[in-house]
């Protein structure tokens, strides 16, 4: 691809979209209380779903968010999607990190060769120029969309309550937006079938 052609910017999430958290979460967390049984995660409100209650929080943000946050799996075939699209998308990570959250997640970032020449922590998404956003919080979604612009949720337990654009893989989001980008190719496509 030419250096000076503009390619669309994407905004991509890290936790919940592209690195597995409550995954890292809970092998850490089963590590140190292995008697203990985790409910399915099911909403934001990790309290509910610990026995640890609300210290499930001190345990993940004071004593071990450097190897749950630098240690924990990438979705499946998420990094993959990343690397197919890179060429035709500018990948753009935005991410919204606690203090300690920080490091460890460019540590990730990098372990698994994030195709990105640019990083936001941040929790104000919605600020960062892109035609579209994969997020899994309602939250910033709900943001980024009264931008008029395309913000798409990663289907997960937690975030049911979203109406709008919904994927259950990077590679679909991609999909969604290169149609959303090229409503011609759209037609195309309904005029053959």
């Amino acid at each position: 691809m030419n250096r000076n052609s503009k390619k669309p910017r994407v905004l991509i999430d890290v936790d919940g979209v592209l690195r597995d958290f409550i995954g890292g979460l809970k092998e850490v967390y089963l590590r140190e209380f292995p008697g203990h049984e985790i409910k399915p995660v099911i909403s934001r409100n990790l309290e509910e779903f610990f026995p640890l209650g609300k210290e499930i929080y001190e345990f993940m943000d004071k004593h071990h968010a450097w190897e749950i946050l630098a240690n924990a799996p990438p979705y499946p075939g998420a990094i993959e999607a990343l690397q197919r699209w890179e060429d035709v998308f500018e990948i753009v990570i935005v991410t919204a990190q606690p203090p300690q959250g920080r490091h460890p997640t460019l540590l990730w970032l990098a372990k698994h060769r994030v195709p990105t020449n640019e990083i936001h922590i941040t929790f104000d998404k919605e600020l960062i120029p892109g035609v579209a956003l994969l997020d899994d919080f309602v939250d910033n979604l709900e943001s980024f969309a009264s931008t008029d612009r395309l913000a798409v949720c990663l289907d997960q337990p937690w975030n049911k309550e979203w109406n709008g654009p919904r994927v259950k893989s990077v590679d679909e989001f991609f999909n969604l937006v290169s149609d959303f980008l090229n409503p011609s190719k759209q037609q195309d496509d309904i005029l053959l079938a």
